[in-house]
């Protein structure tokens, strides 16, 4: 499937499609079933980064997914709370910490004694701090949008490769490249809100919240992989200098049907591009 948006803004990567059905795409990546905690546990936008770099399709689901936060970004079941400390010790991890708490010491223990390496030991004490406190993480997770699951799995796979319109489309792009795509997103609409910048993983930013917005009668765009720990657990496939631009399929049609005439073809973006 041919991007005219991202031959204007002139992308370094290929643009991926994401989409929901009763089986994995062909040749799909996947994560190995997990049926008990492991003290690493891998992030999915490692299959993410490597289909941007590599132009190789991912999967997930239920049987291959073990991360808390992948499980919501995708809208797959709940995981079973193996993780030490349960939900608790995963919002402390996401903030304050464990090691203030006599539940998440034993935790801790549980970890050393699995063999966690140092780093993920340091981590789950110290906390990530993204939040101050627990109490402010839960309040945040009670208002993310829920989507529900269309089949067993979420493919990503290279837009180039596709033969039907994905669910979502999503552009890695340098800041440059996002400003043109925040200014075409908003070329043909009414108001100033073509994008947004959610707080959330940088797997919540390419498929949750885009999917959401689907719902809405003017979907937005929505600009991630400004999730810390993703971008230093990524930052050898994916670079310093990206960020992820996804979109509806929805508002990507309108973007494509909006390149011919717009800024993208006048002197002040040839010159920056």
């Amino acid at each position: 499937m041919f991007s005219r948006t991202a031959v204007a803004v002139k992308l370094r990567h290929r643009p991926l499609g994401l989409y929901r059905s009763d089986g994995p795409a062909p040749g799909a990546r996947r994560f190995v079933r997990r049926t008990e905690f492991r003290p690493s546990i891998a992030c999915s936008m490692a299959l993410v980064a490597a289909a941007f770099r590599e132009g190789t399709p991912c999967a997930f689901s239920t049987e291959t997914v073990h991360c808390p936060s992948a499980h919501g970004a995708f809208g797959l079941m709940p995981p079973p709370w193996t993780y030490p400390g349960g939900a608790m010790g995963h919002l402390r991890l996401v903030s304050c910490g464990n090691r203030h708490y006599a539940e998440g010491r034993a935790a801790f223990e549980e970890l050393r004694a699995a063999g966690a390496s140092e780093a993920r030991l340091e981590q789950f004490a110290e906390g990530e701090g993204f939040k101050r406190s627990p109490e402010l993480l839960t309040e945040a997770f009670g208002s993310m949008p829920s989507i529900p699951l269309s089949g067993g799995h979420v493919n990503i796979a290279p837009l180039a490769d596709l033969d039907d319109p994905p669910e979502v489309v999503i552009f890695l792009a340098d800041p440059q490249q996002i400003s043109a795509l925040v200014t075409l997103a908003g070329y043909s609409r009414p108001g100033l809100e073509s994008a947004r910048v959610p707080l959330c993983s940088a797997c919540m930013s390419i498929a949750l919240f885009p999917l959401a917005e689907r719902a809405s009668p003017q979907p937005r765009a929505i600009i991630g992989f400004t999730d810390v720990y993703a971008r230093m657990s990524q930052r050898r496939l994916v670079g310093r200098g990206y960020l992820t631009f996804s979109m509806p399929w929805e508002l990507y049609a309108e973007m494509e049907g909006n390149v011919a005439g717009s800024f993208l073809e006048r002197r002040v973006w040839r010159g920056i591009a």
